[in-house]
C-alpha cells in the first residue's frame, strides 16, 4: 500500500480537542508525544481508538496526561513547525522534512521560495563537492572549514592563503 493511499483521521488527547492529523494507533500516540501532552505508553494498541466525532468524522483518540495543549517550548516549536506545510496527504511536511535531514532554515525558506510541502520535504540538499586539486581548499579542510564557507569567504574577495587559514575574525584582514 502506497502512503497516498493511508486513511487520515484527526487526533486528539481523550477527552480533548484535535491537535493533528495520523494515518495509523501508532502515528496519533507519537504526535501526542511529539506535543508534549504525555500520552500513556502504547502497551496495548486498542488504547488509542479510532471513535466517531460530533460532526461525523473520525478522530483518534489517545489516553494522555494531558487533554489541552501544553505550551512548553519544544511543544510549541513543533507544532509551529507542523503547521507550516503539508503533504498531499493531508500530514504536516516538517516531520519527514526533518527524517530526510532538511535543516528547518532550508525547509522554511523552500516553503516561502513557493516550493509545496512534499518537496520541500523530499528534495535532497545540494552538497558541495571538494576540488582535491585546490591547494587552499585542501588547507582549509584540514583547519575544520568547510568547502561551503572557503568558497564564500574568497568570493567575497579574501584572499585564498587567508580564506583558509584565518578563524572567524577573518573579515579583519
Amino acid at each position: 500500500m502506497k502512503w497516498k493511499e493511508l486513511m487520515i483521521y484527526s487526533v486528539a488527547p481523550l477527552g480533548g480537542q484535535t491537535i493533528g492529523k495520523a494515518a495509523s494507533r501508532e502515528d496519533a500516540w507519537w504526535l501526542c508525544c511529539r506535543y508534549g501532552l504525555k500520552p500513556f505508553p502504547l502497551d496495548d494498541a486498542s488504547a488509542v481508538g479510532l471513535e466517531d466525532a460530533e460532526n461525523g468524522a473520525k478522530v483518534w483518540t489517545v489516553p494522555c496526561e494531558h487533554t489541552q495543549y501544553p505550551y512548553n517550548r519544544a511543544a510549541f516549536e513543533n507544532r509551529r513547525r507542523d503547521g507550516l506545510a503539508t503533504l498531499e496527504n493531508g500530514l504536516p511536511a516538517w516531520p519527514i522534512a526533518e527524517e530526510n535531514g532538511v535543516a528547518f532554515q532550508t525547509f522554511k525558506q523552500r516553503i516561502k521560495r513557493g516550493w509545496s510541502g512534499e518537496r520541500a520535504a523530499t528534495e535532497g540538499v545540494w552538497e558541495i563537492a571538494h576540488n582535491p586539486d585546490d591547494e587552499w581548499e585542501v588547507i582549509a579542510l584540514e583547519n575544520g572549514l568547510s568547502v561551503r564557507a572557503y568558497r564564500s569567504r574568497v568570493q567575497a574577495g579574501c584572499p585564498e592563503n587567508i580564506a583558509a587559514t584565518m578563524g572567524l575574525g577573518w573579515r579583519k584582514w
